[in-house]
């Protein structure tokens, strides 16, 4: 024989070899995988259980506050009483943003093994990189406006600033950590896939939780004082009244364009 033949049938033979180590050991892998979820599966099955059924209490009155805060920004929005608008806009964008919060942490209680919940978290993580940035901008300036013209309490607006203080904290001390989560996707739209496996590797799902339980948090915080500023605003004096000053000022821009 040969000798380019004998080395063509020992490399064949030798890669014969490593592929049958290598499928048997990627099947100990997901066999190890799959006893891991299924202890896991069981041991958890009440407490997931439970988290279920409260969640869906929970989303209930999520929706009914989310169909009755469109209703209103609805009304406001064809009668033009642009200030309630403004409050109302951003009560109906918190609320949205805090039924995803609770979906993400919902699927990340009931995600059997690590990689489902390093797949949720990465998501979670990224949805909380920009509310975090979003929020403080939507009570900012115009907004501060808005509730200066409605005549709020001003023990109610130091609530409100102190709520929007601990949002601002909030983004500070954790936009780096999360910013690193969403490089993840970036480095999956690069095409890069050992740096993307790598990074998911290093996505920690309990830290991603407690973040999103804080922000919710504050999130819920703030959607209870603006509740308390629609009531403020729902009586027919107090629509008519916006509707008068933001039509009035409307006006009053056109004639300064002219």
């Amino acid at each position: 024989m040969k000798f380019s033949d004998q080395f063509r049938a020992s490399y064949a033979a030798s890669s014969e070899v490593h592929r049958v180590r290598r499928e048997a050991f990627l099947a100990r892998m997901k066999a190890s995988e799959q006893l891991k979820n299924a202890i896991e599966t069981v041991v958890l099955f009440r407490n997931r259980w439970r988290s279920r059924k409260d969640a869906r209490k929970r989303m209930k009155i999520r929706i009914q506050a989310l169909a009755s805060v469109r209703k209103t920004l609805d009304q406001a929005t064809t009668m033009r009483a642009q200030n309630i608008q403004t409050v109302f806009n951003v009560a109906l964008y918190l609320l949205q943003l805090d039924q995803d919060l609770a979906y993400f942490t919902t699927d990340m209680v009931q995600a059997v093994g690590d990689r489902r919940r390093a797949f949720v978290a990465k998501h979670e993580a990224v949805l909380l990189y920009e509310a975090a940035e979003d929020v403080p901008q939507l009570v900012g300036k115009q907004f501060r406006a808005a509730i200066a013209a409605l005549s709020v309490p001003p023990e109610q607006v130091q609530l409100i600033n102190a709520i929007s203080s601990d949002l601002n904290r909030f983004w500070r001390e954790h936009r780096d950590f999360l910013g690193t989560i969403r490089n993840v996707l970036a480095a999956h739209r690069e095409h890069d896939a050992l740096t993307y496996a790598r990074a998911l590797d290093t996505i920690k799902p309990l830290e991603v939780m407690h973040r999103a339980a804080e922000l919710s948090q504050l999130l819920e915080s703030l959607v209870q004082q603006l509740t308390a500023v629609g009531r403020l605003t729902s009586s027919p004096s107090a629509i008519l009244t916006d509707i008068v000053r933001s039509n009035g000022g409307a006006t009053l821009q056109k004639r300064n364009v002219a």
